[in-house]
């Protein structure tokens, strides 16, 4: 049985030295994310996915401000909410107990653990659950996949609605 670790090197994608990368900002591009995890270049959905993951393994946020960041430039775009969103999920059996795995829209696997909690955050009047994940991103958790969790694996106790992953609690709500 593999640990949370091992677990979340077999699943991990190739990680981007951005601490190390320090160009300078070139400006900004007309790349968008909408609501909805929708990434468009000057207004034209951009549909393919390859492309898509390429820009996404680059993407990162910067005191308040998304951009793709290379080791050569630094270029804003413009993210509506959250540039990704969790589109289904699983559990894995690790020895730390079950782990969470949520799958974003891009087909990319990320665990729910403290180094990636959830947390619940203002989206359109409602708190919501957000994934947050590396490089200053997060996964806004889809309306589908929260009534999933809400049906089939939230419980509650004291402080109010969670899940468990690694034998941890991230709240859904707190009373």
């Amino acid at each position: 049985m593999r640990s949370v670790s091992d677990l979340a090197a077999l699943l991990s994608q190739p990680c981007k030295p951005f601490e190390q990368w320090q160009p300078s900002s070139c400006g900004s591009l007309p790349i968008e994310i909408d609501n909805h995890a929708r990434w468009y270049y000057q207004g034209s959905e951009i549909t393919r996915l390859n492309l898509v993951k390429l820009f996404a393994s680059v993407l990162c946020k910067e005191h308040g401000t998304f951009y793709l960041k290379t080791p050569i430039e630094k270029i804003a775009i413009t993210v509506a909410d959250s540039p990704f969103m969790i589109v289904s999920w699983r559990y894995e059996t690790t020895v730390q107990g079950d782990v969470l795995c949520c799958v974003d829209n891009l087909e990319r696997v990320w665990l729910v653990t403290p180094t990636q909690p959830l947390i619940m955050q203002n989206y359109q009047g409602d708190e919501v659950p957000y994934l947050q994940l590396p490089n200053g991103c997060s996964a806004r958790i889809t309306r589908s996949v929260y009534y999933q969790w809400a049906e089939e694996i939230a419980r509650a106790d004291e402080q109010g609605y969670f899940i468990q992953s690694a034998s941890q609690r991230f709240y859904l709500s707190v009373n």
